[in-house]
This record gives structure tokens, sequence and C-alpha cells, in this order.
């Protein structure tokens, strides 16, 4: 059996109270903040198979939780082409406290819960939900879904597969290691580093805006990845 941690990193665009990183709140609501409907399709997959979902309470904006936390970017300056004016000037102390406040707990919550799995089950999938904006590159992101993944980690590349083959049986148009790599920045790649050796997989899933704003496509999302999940 294989244990499973839900997680979704960029689950909101709010702010914390009394922070203004002097961005328009359209700008924050839009990709440049968060992930529209992440957070619905992993939800949706906690309730059916009774689990928590590890999911981030604020804007990217504020703390990238899908960074680690001496990349440049884990308090962005610049989110997908947006200026954050209230990033750009902070002290080393106040960057540290951040950090420690709102991005250590995150991920020391779901280490605690993968090296759990790996205890009682003997190994275990996190599984990401993420989602990207089409019209970033329209040529390009024609498809549906995307699942990320390192093709060189064998156990994790063979969960991959298993959950493409679901999807694609869904009706679903998915591509592999699309809009991004498997190998990027992200707390399932700094995971899978750490725990070398052991049967730790983390994938991500990406999931097309063109999907996640259309009326029931995020449940028709959680909907074709439950089977893969249950078999678990």
């Amino acid at each position: 059996m294989t244990g499973l941690v839900l997680s979704c990193e960029h689950a909101s665009w709010q702010l914390p109270p009394d922070v203004d990183l002097g961005v328009p709140s359209d700008v924050v609501s839009s990709q440049a903040g968060w992930d529209h409907g992440a957070f619905e399709i992993v939800e949706q997959l906690g309730e059916a198979l009774g689990l928590p979902v590890h999911a981030g309470a604020f804007t990217r904006m504020f703390v990238d939780l899908n960074r680690p936390p001496d990349h440049p970017d884990v308090i962005p300056r610049n989110s997908y082409g947006a200026v954050v004016p209230g990033n750009a000037h902070l002290s080393p102390g106040d960057r540290a406290q951040r950090l420690a406040l709102f991005h250590q707990p995150y991920w020391d919550a779901i280490r605690r819960e993968v090296a759990a799995r790996l205890h009682d089950r003997g190994a275990c999938l996190q599984f990401s939900s993420h989602s990207f904006d089409p019209s970033l590159d329209p040529a390009q992101r024609t498809y549906e879904v995307g699942v990320l993944y390192d093709p060189a980690h064998a156990f994790e590349a063979e969960l991959a597969e298993r959950l493409m083959f679901q999807l694609r049986r869904a009706g679903l148009d998915v591509r592999a290691n699309q809009p991004y790599t498997g190998l990027g920045p992200a707390i399932c790649t700094a995971l899978r580093t750490e725990l070398a050796g052991k049967r730790y997989a983390g994938i991500e899933l990406e999931t097309s805006h063109a999907v996640t704003y259309r009326h029931g496509g995020c449940a028709r999302i959680a909907a074709a990845v439950l089977p893969f999940l249950e078999q678990l």
C-alpha cells in the first residue's frame, strides 16, 4: 500500500490581516497570486478519501510555499510579470521572520505527514494540486491537464504513468511535464532530494484554467483522479 499526502501550495489569493503589498486586488486574484481551482479539486479528493489537505492560506505574492526557503522567489519581487512593491525592500530580519512564521510550518507539517506515511505504509505519494493560465502561451497550452514528475525516479514515474492513463481514460487531454518540468524548484522536488533512497513520490497536477473556470470543471478533474488515488 502507498500512503497519500494531499497538498495545494497556491490555494488562496488572500493576504494576512493588515498586510498591503501594494498590488491591486484584481492582480492578486489572478494567476500572479494563486492557482484558480487547484484547491477545489484537491478538496473534493480529500473529502472523498477522508484525508486532510495541506493548503496555503495566503497568496504566493506574500510567501510562495512551492519554493524552497533559499530560493530567490520564495518572497517574490515579481510574480508572473506583476511587480510586488511590498517585497522590494524587506530587511533580512523581516524576510527570515516571514519565512519562519508562514513557510517553515507548512513544509514541516508536510514533512511530518510524509514521514508518518513512509513509516506506516513503506511508501508515500504527495499529490500536489496546481493550475495554469493557458493565455500565457496559447499556442502551446492547448491541453487540459499536465502531470509533473521526475522520469528518472522509477517509483514516481510508474505512479505518474498510471495517473495519466486514468486521466486519458476519463477523456482528458493530458501532457507529461507540461507546462513546467517535474524538476523545477518545488516542495515535491525538494522532498524527493531529502528522501532519496525512500519510496517517496511527489507528483504535481497542473489543471488548465480553461477547465477550472468551466462549470463543473474542477469536479470533472477530481472525479477522473479519484480512482487512481483509491487504488493506492
